[in-house]
């Protein structure tokens, strides 16, 4: 009868409004450690229980006895009693939300022993990573590229002459919270990356495909080019002028 009074108090107990608590982001599947952050209120403890969202009971348990798991969350919880923390299996997007652990004890009350606000998101999408325009002139490239996911997509312009390309645009947040879209140059490559806070995936394109006349893909200045040119030509040069005058020797009959 005890139990079921103070499980009413804890029921009944004033909302104060779901506050974020300590933020906390899990991969769809995998498991979480919620911690007792604050060890000193485990004093005198008459029953200690862990719940999600203010409304809805992972456990009770009372010192020196078996937790009580509510159903639900059968199969699915570890908890090892000594520090009051619980291990969370298998999260799915539904399990989202603010997981409270709460402490009476003879003197004090009712307080918080911690809170912790979980994300649980799935992998990132492979993202697609496609050429919507180029246009060329004698010195420059321009080209636009548009990075895709499955909910949004990015566009990002790119000009390049010779061997530098700046860049416009690239970056926005997705309408899936904490997800990213991204363009960015790295190495003579264009990447559009789609990332969250557990995972990330991305798509390359090489700039000298998109820009085959503008982007050297050796890494030589022209500078270098012109003066490898005049070296060949300065040499064909010499060569013929003695070829012509060792002809004119021979011809002469000079030993």
């Amino acid at each position: 009868m005890f139990i079921f009074v103070i499980l009413g108090l804890l029921v009944c107990t004033e909302a104060q409004g779901i506050s974020a608590g300590t933020p906390v982001f899990v991969l769809k599947g995998e498991d979480v450690l919620l911690n007792v952050t604050k060890a000193d209120v485990l004093q005198d403890v008459v029953l200690f229980s862990w719940k999600f969202n203010d409304n809805t009971f992972l456990l009770t348990v009372n010192p020196g006895k078996n937790p009580n798991v509510f159903p639900g969350y059968s199969g699915r919880i570890e908890f090892p009693v000594n520090n009051f923390s619980v291990k969370l299996k298998n999260l799915q997007e539904a399990d989202s939300g603010v997981y409270t652990a709460v402490v009476i004890t003879l003197v004090g009350g009712e307080t918080e022993a911690a809170k912790h606000k979980i994300t649980v998101q799935d992998r990132a999408s492979l993202p697609l990573l496609t050429v919507s325009s180029v246009s060329e002139s004698s010195s420059s490239c321009s080209f636009t590229v548009t990075c895709s996911s499955q909910d949004s997509h990015i566009n990002s312009t790119f000009t390049c002459e010779t061997r530098t390309c700046s860049q416009e645009g690239g970056e926005r947040s997705e309408g899936i919270p904490d997800t990213v879209l991204q363009v960015h140059q790295s190495s003579g490559s264009i990447i559009c990356n789609h990332s969250n806070h557990v995972s990330w995936n991305n798509d390359t394109m090489i700039i000298k495909d998109v820009c085959p006349k503008h982007f050297d893909p050796e890494g030589l200045s022209v500078c270098l080019v012109k003066m490898c040119v005049f070296s060949v030509g300065l040499v064909i040069m010499v060569s013929a002028v003695i070829t012509v005058h060792l002809m004119e020797k021979l011809n002469k009959g000079d030993p």
